[in-house]
Formats: structure tokens, C-alpha cells, sequence
């Protein structure tokens, strides 16, 4: 090819070669959110925190017979040192002030599931891990399995209701704006949690039956009243204490579909 042919060409040589470069991402072009249903989180990036979880808790202020714990909070009017990142974990604190641990919780779907964790906790503290969906009991999108990590327990909590949901007693109680519901410690296995270490936690929900693990070894199997309705979201929750603030840190969060169980020969 003649030079000056070939200087004609070369503006149409690069445009050509411009259309074989990948386009910059634009708001159709994006990645779709994270799946419900399969996520991880190492609490590294800011922004994707503050999307994708809602902190709640109870204000120590406005206490009436609505909110006996307090005036209930979340979103952006949470208290901002309830959930802070610490190099690229999560930190949840806890005030003396406060009558109900904060929470806080990540959008999760599925039947079946498995969610892991790492978790830190102060010396005598919890770390409280809810599955929530649509809870029949209760009658609202609420806890349907809890698992408490302590420093010298495993323990399996459920919500149930005080009075039979249409009996006089429960209307009444609806009437005076009081919670016709109860939150208990329903199974506790003894064991001994080292403060201030990482430990690793799995929590395994299949149907009713939810399974713990602690640094790869059981610690607990219960079957939950409504484990088995479909999930909306997890929740965590640090320790809570009358006397001093407490911390507890959470890390490396993952949640996935639990492996359908093995076929009975």
C-alpha cells in the first residue's frame, strides 16, 4: 500500500480499532446487585456497607408503654457508634444506657441456608446472629432462628407469643400498645469461647433444624419452632451489658443455599 493511501486511512484505522475496545460500565451496563440468596462481606468498602446494611436499636429516651425499651431507631437516625468498620471488620457497640443491644441487619433470601462468619468477643461479651423471615408466631417479618455465641455458651433463643394471638388477653395487651410476644433461651450447650480471638462461626438451617458450628466443631443442634419460612434478611447483634459498654466484631460474612440433604438409600 502506498504511503499516501495509507495516511488517508489511518483516522478509519483507529476509530475501527476504538469499536474493539470494551465500553466504560454505565448505569445498563453495571454488574447487578448482589444475589439475596449468595453474598459475602468483608467489611471493606464503606459505601457498600452503608447500602447494603441497616443498623437498628432502642434510643435510652422517649420510654413508654409503645416502646418499653425505648424510642425504636434505624436507618440514618441510629446512633452512628452503634456499627463502625475497624480495619476492615465490623465493630458493634453497646452503651450502659441503653435497655436493648443494637442490631443490625443485611437482605438474605432462601429456604435452606448456610451463613458463616468470624466473630471477636470482648471478655464476658455475645455476639447474636437472627435469621429472619415472615414469623407465623408473631405474626410479623421477625427472628424465626437466633444463635448466641457467649463466652462460655452456645445458645438457641426463639420468640413466641405471651397470650394465644386471639385470645382476650392478647387484644388487650394490642390495645395498651404492649408486645404480645416473648424472646427465650431455648437450648444452651456449655462451652468455653476465648475472648479477644477470632473464632470462626457456621450456622446451618435446614427446614426446622438448625446446626452450629465453633471453629469447625458442633456445638449445638436445635429444632426451631418456624425455622423453615423463607428468609428475608440476617441480623447481628453485639453484647449488651447494664454496667459497662461492651464490643464485639463481626467478620467475613457469608451467606449461601445450603446443599440439598443426601438422598435416604
Amino acid at each position: 500500500m502506498n504511503l499516501p493511501l495509507l495516511h488517508r486511512l489511518r483516522p478509519l484505522i483507529a476509530l475501527a480499532l476504538l469499536a474493539l475496545l470494551p465500553l466504560p460500565l454505565s448505569a445498563e451496563t453495571a454488574p447487578p446487585l448482589a444475589d439475596p440468596s449468595r453474598w459475602s462481606e468483608s467489611f471493606e468498602q464503606a459505601d457498600a456497607f452503608a447500602k447494603n446494611w441497616t443498623p437498628y436499636g432502642f434510643l435510652a429516651v422517649g420510654i413508654d408503654a409503645q416502646h418499653p425499651l425505648g424510642t425504636n431507631v434505624s436507618g440514618p437516625k441510629s446512633r452512628p457508634d452503634w456499627w463502625q468498620l475497624e480495619e476492615g471488620s465490623l465493630c458493634s457497640r453497646n452503651f450502659p444506657e441503653e435497655k436493648h443491644a443494637a442490631g443490625i441487619t443485611h437482605a438474605a433470601t432462601g429456604a435452606d441456608i448456610r451463613m458463616r462468619c468470624r466473630v471477636k468477643l470482648s471478655k464476658g461479651g455475645m455476639a447474636q446472629i437472627t435469621l429472619r423471615g415472615n414469623n407465623p408466631i408473631v405474626e410479623r417479618n421477625f427472628h424465626v432462628a437466633v444463635l448466641r455465641l457467649n463466652t462460655d455458651s452456645v445458645v438457641a433463643a426463639e420468640n413466641d407469643v405471651i397470650h394465644p394471638k386471639e385470645s382476650p388477653e392478647a387484644a388487650a395487651m394490642k390495645a395498651r400498645g404492649e408486645w404480645n410476644r416473648k424472646f427465650f433461651l431455648a437450648k444452651t450447650e456449655k462451652r468455653p469461647v476465648a475472648p479477644e480471638v477470632w473464632h470462626e462461626l457456621t450456622i446451618e438451617l435446614r427446614g426446622k433444624e438448625l446446626t452450629a458450628f465453633v471453629d469447625g466443631e458442633k456445638a449445638l443442634t436445635y429444632t426451631t419452632l418456624c425455622g423453615d419460612v423463607p428468609k428475608t434478611s440476617v441480623g447481628l447483634a453485639g453484647g449488651h451489658s447494664k454496667k459497662e459498654e461492651m464490643r464485639t466484631w463481626f467478620d467475613d460474612v457469608r451467606w449461601e443455599p445450603l446443599e440439598p440433604a443426601p438422598a435416604t438409600p
